[in-house]
């Protein structure tokens, strides 16, 4: 994916709301809690959490292929989450989002975005509804990470086990 555009597609994913970002791989998973923003990291750019750059991750956008809207099941139901994907097609970071009206978000996404859906896949429409987009669940995914939500201080954190 190009440059511009990959960080533009995650730039206006962040004015969504609320996430919890979770960078999976076969063995771990990386999270940060809270609303998230683009930022710097020396003169590499960055996806952070806001006001706190030093909870960043890093990417290579000439490895990413598209943005995909699912569902994911993690234990509690399905819930809507935005995937980064490799070209490969596995996630290389998921974008868990914490917030309401996620049909609504998503939709705002797409009618400013809609001059690049061959890199946007999937809807958060209901995921009961068969017109409604991927559904997913972490079992058939290969990252094999499951995520539970723990209260901690005055924000609410997941920890993977």
């Amino acid at each position: 994916m190009d440059d511009m555009l990959f960080w533009s597609l995650l730039e206006d994913a962040c004015e969504m709301g609320k996430f919890i970002v979770a960078v999976p791989n076969s063995a771990a998973s990386a999270n940060i809690v809270g609303k998230i923003e683009l930022g710097h990291d020396g003169g590499e750019r960055v996806l952070q959490k806001r006001n706190r750059p030093n909870y960043h991750v890093h990417f290579k956008p000439e490895m990413i292929s598209e943005f995909a809207f699912v569902h994911l099941d993690t234990g509690h139901g399905l819930e809507p989450c935005l995937e980064v994907r490799a070209t490969e097609g596995q996630p290389v970071l998921r974008l868990y989002y914490k917030g309401k009206r996620a049909t609504g978000h998503y939709d705002k996404f797409m009618q400013k975005n809609s001059g690049y859906a061959a890199f946007i896949n999937g809807s958060w429409a209901r995921p009961n509804n068969p017109q409604g987009g991927e559904v997913s669940n972490d079992d058939a995914a290969p990252t094999g990470i499951f995520v539970t939500p723990h209260a901690s201080d005055d924000e609410e954190e997941m920890h993977v086990s």
